[in-house]
Parts: structure tokens; C-alpha cells; sequence
């Protein structure tokens, strides 16, 4: 392995072979590094952290810290970060509490950019983008989603798979799967994501069932309960079933439909 004379690594962490770290680096107890992952100067992974492999954390990012939680007393929560992230400058993760399962977990080939802030008990699903944002505690975030410069997220917010959250938002309800939440108060529906859907290759016939599917949702001359069986009259292409279930799932913020 590659390790910087200046860098600290704890004779508890377990550091791959392959792995590089940099110059003034410091690689905390409990921690496992992961086969070829690299760790610039200065950053830091504080404790029971595990990094996948490929993994690249930035000079000055602080991954591993504890939560910012009144109530936390330095138990060993964990953060996993999985295979082929980006971890940019300045941008903090924070381990979990315990009060859910004492895990922080970002997914797979996630890029979180400079600046940017998690919080404790996230959850990332793969593929997320997050540009110098704030997510704050318990907010999950599923495949594939991005988001976009400088927005807030609600503590407990759920954003579905393939949406995009545009700059600037504040977002205080959940997000449905493929949809544009933009404008700053509660993060209003925009319309479908309909880029990153043709991105992902989803078929034009499932984009249109969705904007009809989206077109329900947002019409307010259902209930929820109406528009949700309504819903079932569609096509059930896959999308219109994730669409379906995340808006049938309980939640704890309510969905954003408007």
C-alpha cells in the first residue's frame, strides 16, 4: 500500500493493499479501506467508516465524523460508502445515531460534490449526484437521483429514483420517482425528469404513460386514495409501478403534489 510518511492510520483500520494515502491524511479506528481507494492530503476518515473500493475521497474531505445530534453519546454508529464514489472537497458525512439502524449508507458511483453536507441515518441509493446541497439526518435518496446546487432538504424527506431536485429548492415533502421538483417553497412538481429518463433508457411509451401517470397524481380533484387507483387504469410499465408503490408507501413528511 501507498501511505504518505505525514499520513496517521490507527492499528485498528484495516487499509487494502492497493489503497493510497496522501499526504497528512488520517485514517481513524474501526475503519476498513477498501482495494484501490484513494484518500487525498488532508482528508480524514474519523471511525467506524467503511470505504468500497475505487472509492476517491478528495484533499479535505471529512467523512466518518460524528452526528450532529444532541442526543448521540459516542456510540459506534457506522458510515459505509460504497465502490466508485467521488467524495469532493469539504464535503462532511456524518456516521449514524441509534435511531434507526446506526448506519449512515451512501450507495454505489456516487459523486458528492464540493461542499455538499449528509447528515446522519441517510440512506443513498447508487448513482446519486449531489451539487454543494444540505441533507440533513434521515433523508433517503434513491438510484440515479441528482441534486442540484444549493438546495435544502428536509430532515426525513424521501426522493424517488431518477427525480431531480433543481437548484436553489426547498424541499420539505418526498419527491415521486422521474419528476422535477423545483421553485422554493415545498419544492413543487416541474414536471418529469424527461433527460435523465431518456438517459436511463426508459422507453418513449413508458414516458408517456408516466406523464399521464404524473398528470393524475397533480390533479387535485382526486384524493389521493382516487388518484392512486386511478393510477392502476395505466399501463403498468416498470416505471408506473415504482411510481405507484413509492406514492402507496408511508411517509413521514407527505408527497409533494402540487
Amino acid at each position: 500500500m501507498a501511505i504518505h510518511p505525514s499520513a496517521e492510520v490507527h492499528k485498528s483500520a484495516i487499509v487494502a493493499e492497493s489503497a493510497e494515502i496522501g499526504r497528512n491524511a488520517y485514517v481513524g479506528p474501526h475503519c476498513v479501506i477498501g482495494e484501490n481507494v484513494k484518500i487525498g492530503m488532508n482528508a480524514i476518515v474519523e471511525c467506524h467508516t467503511e470505504i468500497g473500493d475505487r472509492t476517491i475521497l478528495s484533499p479535505n474531505a471529512h467523512v466518518g465524523g460524528a452526528p450532529q445530534d444532541y442526543s448521540f453519546k459516542n456510540e459506534d454508529t457506522k458510515l459505509i460508502i460504497g465502490t466508485d464514489c467521488l467524495i469532493r472537497e469539504f464535503a462532511p458525512i456524518h456516521r449514524a445515531t441509534t435511531k434507526e439502524d446506526w448506519k449512515t449508507v451512501i450507495g454505489n458511483g456516487c459523486m458528492i460534490m464540493a461542499l455538499s453536507h449528509i447528515g446522519h441515518d441517510c440512506k443513498f441509493g447508487n448513482n446519486v449526484t449531489l451539487v454543494a446541497s444540505m441533507i440533513p439526518g434521515h433523508v433517503h435518496i434513491d438510484d440515479y437521483v441528482l441534486i442540484s446546487g444549493y438546495a435544502g432538504i428536509h430532515q426525513g424527506v424521501h426522493v424517488g429514483t431518477m427525480a431531480m431536485v433543481a437548484g436553489m429548492s426547498h424541499i420539505s415533502l418526498d419527491v415521486p420517482p422521474y419528476c422535477i421538483a423545483a421553485n422554493p417553497v415545498k419544492g413543487r412538481i416541474a414536471g418529469l425528469n424527461v433527460v435523465g429518463l431518456k438517459r436511463r433508457g426508459v422507453s418513449s411509451e413508458a414516458r408517456r404513460e408516466l406523464a399521464r401517470a404524473l398528470k393524475i397524481f397533480l390533479d387535485r380533484s382526486y384524493t389521493l386514495d382516487a388518484a392512486k387507483e386511478k393510477l392502476k387504469e395505466l399501463e403498468q410499465f416498470n416505471e408506473i409501478v415504482t411510481f405507484r408503490n413509492f406514492i402507496e408507501e408511508s411517509s413521514r413528511r407527505g408527497i409533494t403534489r402540487v
